[in-house]
This record gives structure tokens, sequence and C-alpha cells, in this order.
């Protein structure tokens, strides 16, 4: 990360580091020549610098993930992923191995060997079942051991079914320090539920609305989600695709999505929120769920909105795909529960009540005469995206909670969790 280097003349002096007076004059300064851990230039420096590496090894960038870089070569393709310092390398082990080496010919690195631990996540890889599944169990032990959970079942579920937080009276809010201690708990799981617990986020994207002027209510259901966690450590984001890919670029990868939306679910501002959830070979790799940018006037065009978020992040996926030489099958599937909106997506007359949203429409619409895009009706039972825009009772939300985190001994055991 040290590599860093200053540009168009930039100079950039620090005080003498605490230990080192003794070697420098009163009223010295040090001209700093690499970029440090501190300034707002480091990361941005050493990105370019590991570019330069990664293009002096014959790899491409992708114009679609600026993190991800790659490269086709006499063992197949090889596939170069950044977080900050962090880098993940990815393809056949002896291509692997030599890119590796090119690396750490440039850079003064450790080789951490076979992935198993990832920004904070753990990593475990299933060979016999062809799956992965991440989890945070160092995050779980952080909730008992910093926050007073109480005693009791653990919730089947990280939300009362059909709940809706609001906000209270200013009277009625929790004090300053408390209010810091909540933040910091919702801090905590909106970086779970964005790595490893996708069944929580809707009931955390609810708390997130109340990190200034929460009440006991909110610290309350804070605290169920915290314990449903900590009373399911095995569950987390799984990923089984359903098909293998053979090496070759002609193989047909298959990108499909499902959408929801709940209607009108803010009680302040009256904005439905969206969920979906995007698959590669039936394995969920994106998942949201948010409020909506803007007030809808029926479930139709709400769950349109849902819709068109999906597409968006759909044909994201299939541009990272296709932008290192892969395929994706085409027509892209994408499912939604409500039949006005799928009939909106394949109908080409404008009437009044849709004059307002035919941008959408016609988004959809367009996807689906180029043959990308095909909207598909599916039964509200068995719409997963219902997950991310609700809370549901306990059988319907571990139906769906199976298709982002797999089955574990607490869905099987019926008297691990209460109600």
């Amino acid at each position: 990360f040290l590599h860093g280097l200053f540009e168009d003349g930039e100079e950039i002096y620090m005080e003498v580091p605490e230990g080192f007076e003794r070697h420098y004059k009163r009223g010295y300064v040090l001209l700093l020549l690499r970029t440090l851990y501190g300034l707002k230039q480091s990361a941005y420096a050493f990105w370019k610098q590991l570019l330069k590496a990664f293009k002096s090894v014959g790899c491409k960038r992708s114009k679609a993930d600026p993190c991800l870089c790659y490269a086709w070569t006499d063992t197949g393709l090889v596939m170069w992923m950044s977080w900050v310092d962090d880098c993940l390398v990815v393809g056949k082990r002896e291509a692997v191995m030599k890119a590796k080496q090119q690396m750490k010919d440039r850079f003064d690195c450790d080789d951490l060997g076979e992935l198993k631990e990832h920004v904070g996540c753990k990593v475990s890889v299933d060979v016999e079942d062809r799956s992965v599944t991440i989890t945070q169990p160092v995050l779980l032990q952080s909730f008992e051991d910093e926050f007073e959970l109480d005693e009791g079942a653990f919730p089947r579920t990280p939300a009362i079914a059909g709940d809706v937080l609001v906000r209270g009276e200013v009277k009625d809010q929790i004090s300053a320090p408390e209010q810091k201690r909540c933040q910091l708990g919702v801090g905590k799981l909106l970086h779970m539920m964005r790595w490893s617990r996708p069944e929580c986020l809707n009931s955390v994207r609810e708390l997130s609305r109340f990190m200034q002027g929460a009440m006991s209510a909110h610290v309350k259901a804070m605290h169920r989600v915290m314990k449903h966690c900590v009373g399911t450590p095995n569950r987390g984001m799984h990923l089984k695709p359903n098909a293998t890919w053979d090496g070759k670029p002609n193989f047909e990868f298959t990108v499909s999505g499902r959408s929801d939306s709940d209607y009108a679910k803010d009680v302040e501002r009256r904005r439905s929120v969206s969920g979906y959830l995007v698959f590669l070979n039936n394995a969920p790799v994106s998942s949201a769920s948010r409020m909506q940018g803007h007030v809808t006037l029926s479930v139709t065009e709400a769950e349109l909105a849902a819709a068109t978020q999906c597409a968006q992040d759909m044909l994201f996926l299939m541009r990272v795909i296709e932008l290192v030489g892969l395929k994706t099958k085409k027509p892209m599937t994408l499912e939604v529960d409500n039949k006005g909106a799928k009939d909106l997506a394949h109908n080409w007359s404008v009437g009044g009540r849709t004059r307002h949203v035919n941008v959408r429409e016609w988004f959809l619409r367009d996807l689906k005469e180029e043959g990308v895009i095909e909207v598909k009706w599916i039964a509200g039972d068995d719409d997963s995206a219902d997950l991310f825009a609700k809370n549901l009772a306990g059988p319907l939300f571990e139906k769906h909670a199976r298709t982002c985190c797999g089955e574990d001994e607490c869905m099987k055991d019926e008297q691990h969790v209460g109600d």
C-alpha cells in the first residue's frame, strides 16, 4: 500500500514522528516521497500502481468493474479482484500459481494461500457439494460481548412479521450515550447483512432509518436482529450454482432475477420498498432492500419500479461476465409476482394512468424487444424477493431464506428457535 507516488509536483510535509525527535533539530519537517496511510491520496495512488502491475503481466481492466482485472492464458481465464491492497486471484491452479509469483516479483506481499477469510468474512468451501458459504463468526461474537441481549429463546425471524418501525416524539428518544451505542450496533448489522446475512436486509434497512432520534422500540428491534443472528451462527450467504463451467469462453452463464415491493410502506412519506435478488446459475450474487426514491401511485407501479431496479443489476452482472470474454444466455429471466407489472413490460400501448411512468415501461420493453430480458409472472409465495421487501412470518421467511442462505440446522430443528 506504500508504493503510491505523488503526481503533478505535489509536495506534502509531515511532522517528525514521535520517537524520532532526537535525530532532527527543532522545527524540522519531513518531505514525503511516497504516500502513507491516512492521506486521502493514498488509496488512489496505490490503485494506479496496482493497475500498472496488472498491465505489466498482461491483465486487462474490466470496463464494468474497475476492481476486476483479467487475462486469458494458455491454461484458461485468470481474474484478479482487489479490495484496496487485498487481492484475490481466481483460475486454474497452474495459472493462479504463475500469476501470484508474477505479482510477488513486483510487490513485497504476503501469500495467504487458499481463500478462507476475506474482509472479515469466513469463507467455507465444500468441494464435494460444490458450494461456498460466507459467515462472520467474529462479528457475531461481538453482539454477545458488547450488547445486552436478553435471555430466552432465539427469535425465528429477525423482525416481527408485518412490523414497521416509526419515529416517535423527541421526549421519547433515548439518551445520547445510548444513541451512540445504537449507531454502533446498526453499523455492525449493516456490515453483516451486506456480506453474510442477506435474510436480514429488510429488518436492518428499517433500523438504519433511525440512526438519529432512536427510541427504546428501535433498540429492542436491533437486539432482536442480533439475537436472531447469534441463534443461527452457521447461517450465511450460500452459493451453490446449478451448472459447472468447463473453462471455455463459449459456455453460456445463466443470469436471472426476482423482484418484489411493499406498497407505501413508509407511513411518513408514503414511499414503497423495493426488494430484489439476482442469480448467476441459480446462485444468489446480488440482493437489495431499499426505499424507493419516489412516490408510486399504485401497487403495480411500485412493482414496476422494483423490477426496473432488478433489471439494472442483472444488466451489470451480464456486462461483468461478457466484458471478460464470456457469454450469458439470452433472454435473461426476470420474475415478478404482479401480473400488472408483467403486462406493462410486454405492452406497447400507453394510457393516461401509466403515462407518468412510461420511461420505466420503455426501458423494460426495449430489453424485451432486444431479446435481453424477459419478464415473467411468479406466484407470491414463490417469490423469494419478498424477503427483502417486508418482514415475513416464520415459515415463509425460512422458505425464502433458503434461497440465499441454504438450509441449516436451525431450519430443521423447529424447537431451536422461538416464534
